[in-house]
């Protein structure tokens, strides 16, 4: 274990943990668990107190514990490290959710929330008791549907994951897609720095964990598409570890990938390429349905997004200016172990309940852009009005129905 205080003496005791602080981010992910809290501070966040644990409690590349044992270790970790108050907030991988987009009758809200539920049970054909399962609205009513998001996971994992973070001085009240919780902090980062405003909120991420790739398109500042491409996106030190010759197929709700691997396979070559036809493949279809619109810029964000060469492939196939996020530059005097993606849905997460950034614009240097692949410079309204998705888990676990808390 090890974690960074912020130069005060660490605070414990009843005041100091039912002080107003924002709540404290615990991002499980596929090697460790990163804690982190933060405060605002105008251009920046201000980074409280954070610490990463090695290990995780579901299936991954790190040691394993249970419930009981990392919930020992969380414990240790807020008391010893000057985390504040009594809130947690969690995002688990996105390999532990199912997610799909359905186009549903106009409805209200309580009448969707029962068809998803139908129709979650019948398309991903899941035990409905045994599941948690959300939505979130991905737009207006248009031609008498509406796009909604489904997710579901399954209840042993919320129930792992709530005894982990439960104590008697804290408790978790939401649980988070580390995408949507990475998207946050992007889109937060993204207005703040952007001189543009319509790039700030016209764009795409890619979100690139171990194991899923979450492709999310924004529109007007709000979610207009998801997609999760299942794949081995790992660093390329681990994915060497894990190869066989025996080829890949990736699977994308476009349909499957299949990736053969010769003799002289470069070991990473064949990931991007891949994911940036798939890539092509969700643009091209968010064109069809909204009139000839692109996106203006594809961001590179996650835990595996290390390799430059990923944000490159991107762009030369999708022919929109890509490039790996820089998320670090939202918190201010980071702690040591507070570096690279593989934070970014933790800030995301820590930063829910604060003020947006201040504006900070950033010069980026002059490049000539590549030519939007549009079929004509056309908009159309609004296709989305939408929060980002979360599990309530206040005041305790118990049968939910919707993802709609928190925010972009």
């Amino acid at each position: 274990m090890f974690g960074f205080r912020t130069g005060a003496k660490a605070r414990s005791g009843w005041f100091a943990r039912h002080v107003g602080a924002a709540p404290i981010a615990v991002d499980f992910g596929r090697s460790s668990v990163r804690l982190l809290q933060l405060a605002s501070a105008g251009t920046a966040y201000r980074c409280q107190a954070a610490a990463e644990i090695p290990g995780v409690i579901f299936e991954g590349n790190g040691p394993r514990f249970d419930s009981e044992a990392m919930s020992a270790r969380i414990r240790q970790t807020i008391a010893g490290l000057g985390f504040s108050g009594q809130r947690v907030s969690a995002t688990l991988p996105a390999e532990l959710f199912q997610v799909d987009v359905a186009r549903l009758p106009a409805m209200s809200d309580q009448e969707l929330a029962e068809s998803v539920r139908f129709e979650a049970i019948d398309r991903f054909g899941i035990d409905g008791n045994a599941s948690v399962i959300g939505h979130l609205r991905l737009g207006g009513t248009v031609g008498g549907g509406n796009e909604v998001l489904m997710m579901a996971l399954p209840r042993q994992v919320v129930d792992a994951a709530n005894r982990a973070l439960t104590s008697p001085d804290a408790g978790p009240f939401r649980i988070e897609h580390a995408s949507l919780a990475a998207l946050r902090a992007l889109t937060r980062q993204r207005n703040s720095e952007c001189a543009d405003p319509t790039e700030a909120r016209d764009y795409a991420m890619v979100h690139l964990e171990d194991r899923v790739a979450t492709l999310v398109v924004l529109r007007e500042g709000n979610v207009c598409f998801l997609r999760s491409i299942k794949g081995d996106w790992a660093s390329a030190g681990m994915t060497m570890m894990r190869r066989t010759r025996t080829g890949r197929t990736l699977s994308g709700s476009a349909g499957d990938i299949a990736v053969d691997e010769g003799e002289t396979d470069s070991g990473t070559a064949w990931r991007w390429v891949s994911l940036a036809e798939e890539t092509l493949r969700c643009l091209r279809q968010v064109e069809r349905g909204s009139g000839g619109w692109w996106p203006s810029e594809i961001a590179i964000t996650g835990p595996a997004a290390t390799d430059p060469e990923a944000a490159a492939t991107v762009e030369s196939v999708c022919g929109v200016r890509s490039s790996l996020a820089v998320p670090i530059r939202t918190v201010e005097q980071p702690e040591a172990c507070v570096h690279g993606n593989a934070w970014i849905a933790a800030i995301g997460a820590a930063c829910a309940e604060l003020p947006a950034l201040a504006r900070n614009v950033r010069e980026e240097p002059s490049a000539q852009a590549p030519a939007q692949r549009t079929r004509n410079g056309a908009r159309t309204g609004i296709r989305t009005a939408v929060r980002t998705g979360t599990i309530a888990l206040e005041p305790e676990p118990k049968p939910l129905a919707e993802l709609t808390k928190g925010g972009v």
